[in-house]
């Protein structure tokens, strides 16, 4: 009988515990056994495992987060741990390692690659960054997350005269900023692929102003690059913020003086909690499912893929640790709106 252990690496996101389902059905009916390892490399080093069947997981499809926890850490920092995982994947007689994760446990997967450990990457993030995969677990159920608060957060602006700044997750890339603000009505976007023009925020909603529309959403993504106008005049009022939506606000208070009111309201957490929406459910199912019929087949340094419909394998290599920014015409379409 074959034996995989299951682990994510790196930050949770909704439906996790989806795949995990469809590793363990998928796992019975092919005649190998699924390990669940708690709190990512945490749980392979320090032997935090245990053999997963189907009552470990029913009822959980719903969830979000995941049953086994998760973690950032990784065993190659030190050789010790590295030690110590080498000794529990042989112990263990793990065929493969199945990580649900971006980009944090690529970058350990290549690594460990090269001390004869085989890995086979699920993609979850709701970030949606992974160069080699059209969309990841995750990211549609935190992509309508985001959809809903602006939509909330739209009556309040409207009723009360307020520019709100809101700050969304992404990493490095634009997605769940650039869709989300297209879906959930923004009046600007601030992405890491396109540094905005000052002038073009202020001009945005003196023009709205003019023309009845007294309160503005504005989208920042976390690592979004503004220009040195806007970080030294952020930086003069309140030399301590880091949050480039306040950073943002800072400088339209600032322009704007007393005429508008500002506010900024941080996503955070709240995007990768949630039950997982439908079709991240069904990411889930054929990732899991994928990858069950690649261990049959004896693959492993693997990154699956989702293109169209289809599920591709992406060998491992430097290539998974690219970045998938925002396409120029996706941005271009949202601009439209503002």
């Amino acid at each position: 009988m074959k034996r995989v252990a299951v682990l994510n690496v790196g930050g949770d996101c909704p439906g996790l515990n989806a795949v995990i389902r469809a590793l363990i059905v998928k796992g019975a009916h092919e005649n190998i056994e699924v390990i669940g390892v708690y709190d990512g490399f945490n749980g392979l080093v320090n032997d935090k495992m245990f053999i997963m069947t189907k009552e470990h997981v029913s009822g959980r499809l719903p969830e979000g987060g995941i049953i086994l926890g998760s973690s950032k850490f990784d065993p190659t920092n030190n050789p010790e741990d590295l030690k110590k995982l080498k000794e529990n994947v042989e112990r263990y007689q793990i065929t493969s390692l199945i990580l649900l994760t971006g980009h944090t446990g690529s970058r350990i997967s290549l690594k460990l690659k090269d001390e004869g450990i085989p890995c086979l990457i699920i993609p979850a993030t709701i970030d949606n960054d992974l160069v080699w995969s059209d969309l990841s677990i995750g990211f549609l159920t935190a992509l309508q997350t985001v959809t809903d608060s602006l939509d909330s957060l739209h009556s309040t602006a409207s009723a009360g005269h307020r520019v709100i700044v809101v700050e969304v997750g992404g990493d490095e890339s634009g997605w769940l900023a650039t869709i989300g603000g297209m879906a959930g009505g923004a009046d600007y976007i601030v992405t890491p692929e396109i540094t905005p023009e000052p002038e073009d925020i202020l001009l945005n909603i003196k023009r709205r102003y003019e023309v009845g529309k007294k309160f503005s959403i504005i989208v920042v993504e976390e690592r979004s690059k503004l220009t040195d106008e806007i970080l030294k005049v952020a930086s003069n009022i309140s030399p301590n913020i880091i949050s480039k939506a306040e950073i943002v606000a800072e400088y339209i208070k600032e322009k704007m003086g007393d005429q508008i009111d500002v506010r900024t309201v941080n996503l955070g957490y709240l995007q990768r909690g949630g039950s997982p929406v439908s079709f991240d459910r069904f990411l889930a199912f054929k990732f899991g499912f994928s990858a069950i019929e690649c261990i049959k087949k004896g693959k492993s340094n693997i990154a699956l893929g989702l293109k169209g419909f289809e599920i591709l394998e992406e060998p491992l290599s430097e290539k998974v640790t690219h970045n998938k920014a925002v396409k120029e015409n996706i941005y271009e379409m949202a601009k439209l709106f503002f």
